[in-house]
């Protein structure tokens, strides 16, 4: 109980509450208007969303070097202005660096790498993974303040302009591809202005960079290893499956997995920052961080099971009716990323744990992890000829790694709740 009365869980999901409220009505919004996009665009216009998304998700991933995760664990909030300031020069001159880099490169060099669908989008993807790196250092800044209403708005906003943008465009731009692709541009920047940007003058980045200096050397090559194997699976499609099947994919993911994951990241904020609050010192209460971990777990699963049990058995015929009859292969795809999906919205809320826990030198490991056997699996599907059969080496491979990490995450816990036994002894 706290000194106020109030059950610590009461507030966890209260603030959860609120967070997954905006995200519930964001992805509303997009999935709501999907029907009318699939009508609009055609899989090759959702080949190019599904790349921008691989390529920006990596470029926001790659040029904050992971100080957007020490901005709530800061010290003091003067520390935390610092690493928000240190996260926008970082922004700003790693994606100019990756501007020039993608100039120079060559155009074959661009479709070996799964590129071709952007066909010619490259730059503007860029600049959408700064945008994005810009909102993850913003959200971090409120999370630390548990501003989380004005996270959700943000959140809505951006929602709500890719939607509109992205049908009046498809409407004005007879479906082309740069419809959907200006659209993801306005929503970023539209959600980038209703979030607070008033930094108050303050030196001392660079010595915020040294105190959390653990973010860039175990957080950072984790993370981007992390982000990159999970976005290589559209990449790896564009290049040994073609532009149709890769189309196919991207609504499947984007329709079923970008609202599970998010949900789950909503919960994943409140998660990060209860957590190493009943952590906190030598007096941290172990069992309370135990528990915590558990009730999300199961929480995420049963919320989950329903939803994925009727994806699992009509995924198909689904998505014909709701899409039209040309997006059944996505229905298919859908269905065999069932399993992948319900475990990783399950584990997804407390993967923070790890930074609490100081176990932070483990995670390149499971990077490294990711790296050989998520594209092993699409090998193998390639050679086969099968998509669906990737999916499922996927799914299996990831299930396994999912229950890795999370047994390492008991596993520290256990040996902290027993230091003061060893202790006294």
């Amino acid at each position: 109980m706290t000194a106020s009365g109030a059950r610590p869980e009461a507030g966890f999901a209260r603030e959860t509450a609120i967070l997954a409220a905006g995200l519930v009505a964001s992805q509303a919004v997009l999935l709501a208007v999907m029907p009318l996009w699939s009508r609009l665009y055609g899989p090759e216009q959702f080949a190019a969303l599904g790349v921008w998304t691989a390529v920006s998700s990596t470029v926001a991933t790659l040029v904050l070097l992971r100080y957007d995760s020490a901005i709530v664990v800061a010290a003091h909030d003067a520390e935390a202005r610092a690493l928000r300031r240190l996260g926008l020069a970082l922004a700003i001159g790693g994606g100019l660096l990756l501007l020039v880099v993608a100039l120079l490169l060559p155009a074959r060099a661009l479709d070996g790498l799964g590129l071709a669908p952007l066909d010619g989008w490259l730059a503007g993807a860029i600049v959408a993974g700064v945008l994005s790196a810009l909102m993850a250092s913003s959200i971090a800044w409120l999370n630390r303040g548990r501003a989380y209403g004005r996270i959700s708005a943000a959140r809505l906003t951006l929602a709500i302009v890719v939607a509109a943008m992205g049908s009046l465009l498809g409407w004005w731009w007879g479906g082309s591809t740069a419809g959907l692709l200006v659209a993801q541009l306005c929503g970023a920047t539209a959600a980038l202005l209703a979030l607070p940007w008033k930094l108050s003058p303050h030196s001392g980045a660079r010595a915020a960079a040294r105190r959390h200096r653990d973010a860039a050397r175990f957080l950072w090559p984790a993370a981007l290893l992390d982000v990159f194997t999970q976005q290589l699976p559209v990449l790896l499609v564009a290049a040994w499956f073609g532009a149709h099947a890769t189309g196919q994919f991207s609504l499947a993911w984007r329709v079923l997995a970008l609202p599970a994951l998010m949900l789950a990241a909503a919960a994943g904020s409140v998660f990060y920052q209860r957590f190493a609050r009943a952590l906190d010192g030598p007096s941290g209460d172990v069992l309370a961080a135990r528990a915590m971990i558990l009730r999300t777990w199961r929480v995420f699963l049963v919320m989950g099971a329903a939803p994925a049990l009727i994806i699992a058995l009509a995924g198909e015929p689904l998505f014909a009716m709701v899409f039209g009859e040309g997006w059944r292969e996505a229905g298919l795809l859908a269905s065999a990323m069932v399993p992948l999906l319900l475990a990783m919205a399950t584990s997804s809320p407390t993967s923070g744990a790890i930074v609490v826990l100081g176990q932070q030198r483990w995670a390149p490991l499971f990077g490294i992890a990711m790296l050989i056997y998520r594209p092993a699996a699409f090998w193998v599907g390639a050679r086969a000829g099968s998509l669906p059969l990737a999916i499922a080496l996927w799914t299996m491979c990831e299930v396994v790694a999912i229950a890795l990490y999370n047994r390492m995450l008991l596993r520290a816990l256990a040996r902290r709740q027993n230091l003061p036994c060893a202790a006294s002894s």
